[in-house]
């Protein structure tokens, strides 16, 4: 049995999307029956905290486990003194229903896509996690369950950078009513943790910090990729992830981007031809840049990705001299370049005056001190080079993706939305980052 209360806050362990309910009585009855798998059939009772958190491909929600019917009643005999609790007080629950997303998955091939995100969250807590944890890396919250059943929908030897089989009708699936994703995770408290976005560059170096963490822990290890590479993915806004039409319309996309913010390039003096042809400049080189940016774990620098890393993916410590920084949603972790991590936070993340004059910058460079005081070697010019090919790699998914249809009503309606990229809700910070792109683009057009 449950009950509900919402005189608490949402838990900010995920990243909060309201707006609608995914709260069916089927969804929530696989609650107890999987805290039970997790903590043993003694536990009967939970309670709800908050709202539910909605994301586009996940249900989130925080916990209150309650003490047993004995420890309710008082009752306090030898018997039930001398067995140890097992369980927490509050957990944050995550769970991933086929059903939730059958009908608003247009085609199987997106359907195929939440469900692998949720497929590689959980096998990186379940299988990837244990090892890092062995070499040092404790940035994330302590693991209670992790399970899923995609059988007969999702074969487990299928990776997720396969091309999905457009002969699959999602409607005639076996067992859909039971196919899903679980997680358990411990609850970070909301008053050692905090969430902003965007950062100040203390608060966005307190992340890359966690960034340098992850990837020194599995830095150029074969035996530990390897599984990595079999098991996960790739990160979010990786070319292989991603739909092929956006590359095929990049160009026309960017056009369009041009016309809808023609004033604010002319004003920041961006009007030019080079810039007009970003979109079809980047379209030539996309596979180059995407294949030097996928490193097989043989590679050097390889590493493990957290694949998502904007501000809202990471728990701050809000004394960070005390409490270091977390991060969660590891729904495309990967083997990869840690290049990419940072150059998605410090665009995603950080406004323009703090990146001007040299903040960009010194943001890179704080973060490979940080991997060499770890005893990772990342010479300068590589790692310079990566970062580079990352923010450009960064921009094509943006251009494809998020700017198709932006336009300077829709960033003033997403400005203050701190699940949005700065470029996305931000003039000054697109603006930036085109300059910057352009500048990137332009050394790597020539270096090719």
């Amino acid at each position: 049995s449950s009950s509900s209360s919402s005189s608490s806050s949402p838990s900010p362990l995920c990243s909060a999307k309201f707006g609608y309910d995914r709260s069916t009585e089927r969804a929530d009855s696989f609650i107890l029956p999987t805290l039970q798998k997790a903590f043993g059939e003694e536990l009967t009772h939970y309670e709800i905290i908050g709202d539910k958190i909605i994301q586009p491909n996940a249900v989130g929600m925080k916990l209150c486990l309650t003490p047993t019917q004995q420890q309710q009643q008082g009752v306090t005999d030898d018997e039930s003194l001398k067995k140890p609790k097992k369980w927490p007080d509050e957990v944050f629950f995550k769970q991933v229903l086929a059903t939730d997303y059958v009908s608003s998955r247009k085609d199987w091939s997106d359907l195929r896509r939440t469900l692998l995100y949720a497929r590689t969250e959980l096998r990186f807590y379940r299988d990837i996690l244990p090892i890092m944890n062995q070499k040092g890396f404790h940035a994330t919250p302590k693991v209670y369950y992790s399970h899923y059943d995609f059988g007969g929908w999702i074969d487990e030897d299928e990776h997720a950078t396969q091309p999905s089989d457009e002969s699959i009708n999602k409607e005639k699936l076996p067992d859909p009513l039971v196919k899903g994703g679980w997680l358990i995770l411990e609850c970070v408290p909301e008053n050692t943790y905090m969430q902003d976005s965007p950062l100040s560059v203390d608060r966005a170096w307190q992340c890359l910090e966690a960034a340098a963490d992850l990837h020194a822990s599995a830095w150029q290890d074969e035996a530990l990729l390897q599984r990595a590479s079999a098991e996960l993915s790739r990160a979010a806004f990786n070319l292989q992830m991603r739909n092929p039409k956006e590359l095929v319309g990049i160009t026309e996309s960017w056009e369009e981007f041009c016309f809808n913010f023609r004033g604010e390039l002319e004003a920041e003096g961006l009007w030019t031809e080079r810039v007009r042809n970003l979109g079809s400049r980047i379209k030539d080189v996309a596979e180059r840049i995407s294949e030097e940016l996928s490193p097989s774990p043989t590679d050097d620098y390889a590493t493990c990705i957290h694949g998502d890393y904007k501000a809202m993916n990471v728990m701050m410590g809000i004394n960070p001299e005390i409490t270091s920084a977390v991060m969660i949603d590891m729904a495309t972790a990967s083997t990869g370049l840690g290049m990419c991590d940072v150059a998605m936070h410090v665009h995603h993340a950080v406004e323009p005056h703090d990146l001007d004059g040299g903040g960009e910058e010194h943001l890179v460079e704080c973060y490979l001190d940080a991997l060499r005081d770890r005893g990772c070697e990342y010479p300068r010019d590589v790692a310079w080079r990566h970062y580079k090919l990352a923010v450009v790699d960064y921009a094509r998914f943006f251009m494809g993706r998020m700017w198709k249809a932006a336009t300077p009503e829709t960033m003033e309606q997403k400005r203050d939305n701190r699940n949005v990229a700065n470029i996305n809700r931000s003039i000054p910070s697109a603006m930036r980052f085109v300059k910057v792109v352009e500048k990137y683009l332009t050394e790597i057009e020539d270096s090719l």
